[in-house]
């Protein structure tokens, strides 16, 4: 694996994938049947009036297996449940009862056409999950760092986990927790201003303690965040000063928050306040999602086999959006940074050894300014490369074959 610079930081999939955000729930669908879609999931609901079937399942789960099973509610008064499971090679959805045994014919039949507005719904979710695996790989390029006050990010990123707590809170909590200890007699027992008295002392106590306590976490972790704060303000001052140390202190601290949607390496040397050479260890074409989904007047899902040009289109897509995307946290996270020398390489047989090696398939000068006068929303990015002076070679349908990166300029 190649190691021409001196920093290597692993960035690995995160919330790209997941987008992080708790997201909405929508259910839609007819009296008896409904299909859900929310953050964790999609599931089919159906219930068919008279007929004694009903089912919920989550559609969407990944699994290794080649069904998708998912257990099914307490039967309801009057009905009976059904097991749904997704299988991955017929590319639909089977029925069966909680003991096992598949719908007949004439049942399956009848759920589907009574509720074939819901089967589409469920063909239609299966079909863009299968077709995301490839977009989310395609459009990396489409999100790109925007330029941001880097002390602004050093705090902001910095939140205290413990809550501040409350006296108030605290006290009647603890009043709770003593009262339930009490049995029917110590209960009697406060109805004597004595032993209420009494009683009222030893929660004060305890509530005290606890209270002292957890002021005690809050301040601690907030002297821990403001100290923290008060370190990256100041490395993000270095930075925007051109301090070349604190540039790679600063970019190694934030590059494994950057979200990729598969494991790699990024290597990198500062060189000057100005200048940023990267190597990015890119997945092989083998790593590409091989399927794509279409629904067809039917309402049935069609999965079909991506032809060598589709994944092979994939791939360039993917290796140049990468170079765009990673150019883009550099500049946004290194002001004074004005050019980004970004290579991307990955790993090959050599058929003399047997063994792999290191092949370069790009290497670009991008500068900021011509980078950020693109429209990446629209540009197709391996096209956009021949605005930074690039080495590569590949074909029409992008076979890319090995070149030689740019290197560091001599000391």
């Amino acid at each position: 694996m190649s190691f021409r610079f001196q920093k290597r930081v692993r960035v690995a999939p995160g919330v790209r994938l997941n987008f992080s955000k708790r997201g909405v729930s929508t259910s839609f669908g007819r009296r008896g049947a409904s299909v859900s879609v929310g953050r964790r999931g999609v599931y089919g609901n159906v219930g068919v009036p008279g007929s004694g079937l009903s089912y919920r399942t989550k559609l969407n789960a990944p699994s290794r297996s080649k069904k998708h099973s998912s257990k099914t509610h307490k039967p309801k008064a009057g009905e009976g449940n059904i097991q749904v499971d997704w299988d991955d090679e017929k590319n639909d959805i089977t029925f069966e009862t909680e003991t096992g045994k598949k719908l007949t014919e004439a049942e399956e039949k009848a759920v589907r056409k009574h509720y074939k507005e819901e089967m589409n719904a469920i063909y239609a979710e299966k079909a863009k999950e299968i077709n995301r695996a490839s977009d989310i790989l395609r459009r990396l390029h489409h999100e790109p760092f925007l330029d941001e006050d880097i002390e602004e990010i050093a705090t902001d990123s910095l939140t205290i986990d413990v809550e501040q707590p409350d006296l108030n809170d605290i006290h009647e909590e603890v009043e709770a927790n003593e009262r339930a200890k009490l049995n029917f007699f110590g209960r009697l027992k406060l109805l004597l201003p004595n032993e209420r008295k009494s009683f009222s002392q030893q929660v004060n106590e305890k509530a005290n303690d606890f209270f002292q306590k957890k002021q005690a976490e809050y301040e601690k972790e907030q002297t821990i965040i403001n100290e923290e704060k008060k370190k990256r303000q100041t490395l993000a001052q270095a930075v925007k000063h051109g301090n070349v140390e604190a540039m790679e202190e600063w970019l190694e601290m934030w590059l494994p928050e950057l979200d990729f949607p598969l494991e790699t390496d990024v290597d990198f040397s500062i060189i000057d306040e100005q200048s940023i050479y990267a190597d990015i260890d890119l997945p092989n074409p083998d790593a590409m999602p091989t399927k794509k989904a279409r629904l067809l007047k039917s309402g049935k899902l069609k999965v079909e086999n991506k032809t060598q040009r589709d994944r092979r289109d994939d791939y360039a897509k993917l290796v140049s959006g990468t170079a765009f995307y990673l150019a883009s946290f550099f500049f946004s996270r290194l002001p004074t940074v004005q050019e980004a020398i970004v290579s991307g390489y990955r790993q090959k047989i050599e058929p003399s050894t047997g063994h792999e090696k290191d092949e370069y398939i790009y290497s670009l000068i991008i500068d900021r300014h011509t980078f950020r006068s693109l429209n990446l929303e629209y540009v197709d990015p391996i096209e956009a490369f021949s605005h930074f002076q690039p080495r590569m070679n590949a074909t029409k349908t992008y076979i890319f074959k090995e070149i030689e990166p740019y290197d560091t300029p001599e000391p």
